[in-house]
């Protein structure tokens, strides 16, 4: 292009800028990040109108960035260092947190007319209760901006001005008996109660007609995948104080419509585009969006536009994707859902967000990626739902489904600061027996409270593809009167989803029964449980919340939140601190189980290890488990995830992002083309949970004795149609007093490519449950498997490869293990590392981990790290197992 191309392409451009902005109309919407100072009431001196002005050099003020608490913000400034070594958390005063809290910041409008703009603060989350001053002008009070999970528009059109404004917000703490997030028996919970704003406040400027609350609402026809239709709908809002009219127009990719709309003064008015009147709206042969492991998650970009006389006024987009939910109850009463058509087992983990609700971006991407690596479709969001829309559209990007509902943080009078009265034998009742049906009984206001909650936590997440249900209840369900608002809401804002009355089993008067179970255990259980039972949290039916108790992390881990003093031992009270909380302060179940089955540990490194074996055996067969009996089972949500804070309990990895064995057992587990040992019948499957048949496919099974002799191979070729599984053969019965036999699974494709491997460490001397006793949170054992063969087993030496690649900010390692021995190589662990002797490179993401290697057997596995991680230098690869003659350094 010439230079007087490009001059005259500049005019033509700066023209047409010119002509939109000729009303000097300017639209924006803006988080009001950085930039926050806060400090207590009782430690600086003035009042609103006073701090308006300017702050005192002298009084205590801390740099903040929203969104995070009070606490974590002082936590950031470094006014309390270490909180999460040892109990300083504990040492944390609490009074410091019992009065308001002011947090200031300015900002700046650039050429801002009042007469033709509107300018209009978005509060999306605080806790708990708030007063509002823009330039010393109070604009919102405490009286009605309160309740955790309320959200607010608050217009500040004539109190702003041109250049610097400046915004003071007094924060109150939440009191007994007030709705806000809670951590119940997982967490500690923070001596500021999480006060603070804990998500973003967002500046929104626009012309005197503003769009709000975009929603666009898909439709499949689930008999044929190529027709699909939306019907987008927006909330048009005149500002003025005479009528107008307005167009609004909208775009999906090369599809446009448009419609005039009449608005009275003041009006706010639903505008509504329908694939009945706008043919456009039926799309042909679209782009579905599919959950992890069944296709690409597609997304589309919606753009809407509101004109008055020409000139633009305000513009949105959302992304939004095309897809179809349904659920229904099956002839057993088990709840199943569908995702286009096609039945899903839901694969999940329960997910909870940082202890000081800090916003981290980069935590909740890799954390998303693990998700996704771990061939998880699925997480369960209960009662704080992230700091803002980030988190969901991560999940909408990676196909994770995302089922969200309020807490039992509610639900139990103890958490609302209220006590808690259980009759004398009661205690070892079931979750959800434990209180009442409904829960606390709530007011008529509190049903007000909570309605409004859920009305405005739809209207701001319905466009997320990813979350397929919306849940009343945790370990109670919605009185009646409740639910009916709860489902006037749905109608209204998302007819797209159904209701779920709660996450554990009950029933309706309004909707009938929730087709969903939460008995536990949230204990250590061994692997035949999952198989064995049918009466409590066995692989059948939908389990909302279940798992196998604690998950010790690698030693590095330990030593971080861990005194030095009090690393060894390990049953000791500053661990015990580290675990959950109630019934779970302590690791004595898991402990017990370690040292029966495995040997006692010598030492910590020694724990570790067997730690992360325990882990893989422990939650590998209740995924598997549930993965074989589907459609029996429906749905499996672990309990958890991941953990606000460090600690030992219920996650896949830990808070430093250090995956553990349950993280890799799991990513094993949910393999979409697996074979599978049945623990219970002892009887191996090939599994399809893919949306393509497999035709040719060879599964290989080898059984070897402790002395890695082979007693029994076989292979056999496989036609799985889709999402089908198959019983393959009977595992002859392991002879001998306390030996270990070693099983080595393989699926191959008609390439005869390894597409999956599994690979099982069994004893002689067998797990066995004691169902004569029952705890509400796991179920005891009478015997215990014995693998301590595993300690004598023959040192093997590998032979070991590295090679590394850059692409883009990320480091490729491959590493290339060949056991050249005559013995099998077990439980093999590789940590990526910035030098041979130096820190853990975290987040970390391997094909595969904890590998074992037959005799003669050669397998590549690779990692990927970011390179700032690493601090931009090749990193090291440290190999050490369970028989291997020495740590190695690559």
């Amino acid at each position: 292009m010439n230079k007087n191309c490009k001059i005259l392409l500049a005019s033509l451009v700066n023209l047409l800028f010119l002509t939109s902005c000729g009303s000097k109309i300017t639209i924006e919407d803006r988080a009001l990040r950085d930039g926050w100072m806060i400090a207590s009431s009782k430690e600086v001196t003035g009042d609103a109108k006073a701090l308006s002005e300017k702050i005192n050099a002298s009084d205590k003020w801390y740099k903040a960035t929203l969104p995070t608490t009070v606490l974590g913000a002082l936590v950031d400034a470094g006014e309390y260092k270490d909180v999460f070594v040892g109990k300083n958390l504990e040492k944390v005063p609490r009074a410091r947190f019992e009065n308001n809290w002011w947090f200031r910041n300015t900002f700046t409008v650039e050429d801002f007319d009042a007469q033709k703009e509107q300018l209009r603060l978005l509060v999306e989350g605080i806790n708990y209760r708030a007063n509002f001053w823009v330039n010393g002008k109070q604009i919102a009070t405490q009286d009605t901006l309160f309740g955790a999970f309320r959200q607010f528009d608050l217009d500040i059109t004539q109190a702003a001005k041109k250049g610097e404004n400046t915004l003071l917000v007094e924060i109150f703490p939440p009191k007994v008996r007030d709705f806000y997030m809670g951590y119940v028996d997982w967490a500690p919970t923070p001596p500021d109660h999480f006060m603070g704003i804990y998500r973003d406040i967002r500046l929104k400027r626009s012309g005197k007609v503003s769009l709000n609350a975009p929603f666009v609402a898909p439709d499949v026809d689930t008999k044929d995948l190529a027709k699909a239709s939306v019907t987008v709908s927006t909330e048009v809002h005149n500002h003025g104080s005479e009528a107008k009219t307005v167009e609004v127009s909208g775009k999906i990719e090369d599809i446009t419509f448009k419609k005039t709309v009449q608005l009275a003064p003041n009006e706010r008015q639903e505008v509504k585009f329908t694939p009945q009147e706008f043919a456009q709206l039926n799309l042909k042969n679209p782009r579905l969006w599919w959950p992890n492991g069944l296709g690409e998650p597609a997304m589309y970009k919606l753009e809407l536009e509101v004109k008055e006389q020409g000139t633009v006024q305000d513009s949105q987009s959302t992304k939004f994707g095309v897809r179809k939910i349904e659920t229904a109850l099956n002839d057993k009463g088990v709840r199943g859902y569908k995702v286009n058509g096609r039945d899903v087992l839901i694969k999940s983990g329960g997910w909870v967000d940082d202890l000081f609700l800090r916003f981290m971006p980069e935590k909740d991407a890799a954390q998303l990626r693990y998700v996704k690596e771990m061939n998880l479709n699925s997480l369960r969001f209960e009662g704080i739902w992230g700091n803002n829309h980030h988190l969901y559209d991560l999940c909408d990007e990676n196909g994770i489904l995302l089922m969200v509902g309020w807490s039992c943080q509610w639900e139990w009078p103890d958490y609302l600061g209220m006590e808690l009265k259980i009759k004398p034998g009661d205690e070892n009742l079931p979750i959800n027996e434990g209180v009442d049906l409904y829960a606390v009984k709530l007011t008529p206001q509190e049903e007000i409270l909570l309605s409004n909650y859920f009305r405005d936590q739809v209207k701001w997440l319905r466009n997320h593809p990813s979350i397929f249900t919306w849940a009343g209840g945790s370990d109670a369900m919605p009185k009646p009167s409740l639910e009916k608002m709860y489902q006037e809401t749905l109608k209204k804002y998302d007819p797209t989803r159904e209701f779920l009355v709660s996450s554990g089993a009950f029933v309706s008067t309004i909707s009938g029964s929730s087709g969903m179970k939460m008995n536990g255990p949230y204990e250590y259980v061994p692997p035949v449980y999952w198989y064995e039972d049918k009466k409590l949290g066995g692989a059948y039916g939908f389990n909302s919340e279940v798992g196998p108790g604690p998950q010790i992390p690698p030693v590095e881990s330990i030593k971080k939140m861990i005194p030095e003093a009090d690393l060894w031992p390990a049953d000791n009270k500053m661990w015990n601190y580290h675990s959950g909380r109630k019934d779970f302060n302590t690791m004595g179940v898991y402990l017990k189980a370690l040292n029966n089955k495995y040997g006692t540990p010598t030492n910590l490194d020694d724990l570790a290890m067997k730690a992360q074996l325990m882990n893989y055996e422990a939650i590998r067969p209740m995924f598997e488990a549930h993965i074989i009996n589907r459609p029996t089972a429906t749905g499996v949500v672990q309990w958890m995830l991941n953990s606000p804070w460090p600690e030992f309990y219920w996650q896949l990895y830990d808070y430093y992002l250090m995956p553990t064995g349950a993280y890799y057992g799991t990513k094993k587990a949910a393999q979409p083309l697996n074979v599978v040992y049945d623990y219970f019948n002892r009887t191996l499957h090939v599994s399809n949970d893919t949306r393509a048949a497999i035709k040719g496919y060879q599964a290989e099974v080898k059984l070897l004795d402790q002395n890695s002799k082979v007693i029994f191979e076989q292979k056999q070729t496989f036609d799985v149609a889709e999402n089908t599984v198959q019983k393959w053969l009977q595992l002859p019965a392991l002879q001998g007093k306390n030996q270990v036999f070693f099983l080595s699974l393989k699926l191959k494709n008609a390439a005869g490519e390894v597409v999956a491997d599994n690979f099982y460490w069994l004893p002689t001397k067998t797990d066995e449950l004691d169902w004569k006793q029952y705890f509400w949170f796991y179920t005891p054992q009478k015997q215990y498997a014995d693998f301590t063969a595993l300690n004598t087993l023959p040192k093997v030496k590998l032979q070991t490869e590295k090679a590394i690649k850059e692409q883009g900010d990320e480091y490729e390692v491959a590493v290339k293990l060949t056991n050249p021995s005559d013995k099998v190589a077990f439980f093999i662990e590789l940590e990526l590392a910035k030098d041979a002797k130096g820190a853990a490179i975290l987040p970390v993401f391997w094909t595969d981990n904890y590998v074992s290697l037959l005799p003669g057997e050669t397998k590549t596995v690779s990692v990927k790290c970011y390179k700032k991680d690493a601090d931009n230098k090749a990193p090291a690869v440290r190999v050490k197992g369970y028989n291997l003659e020495e740590i190695l350094a690559l």
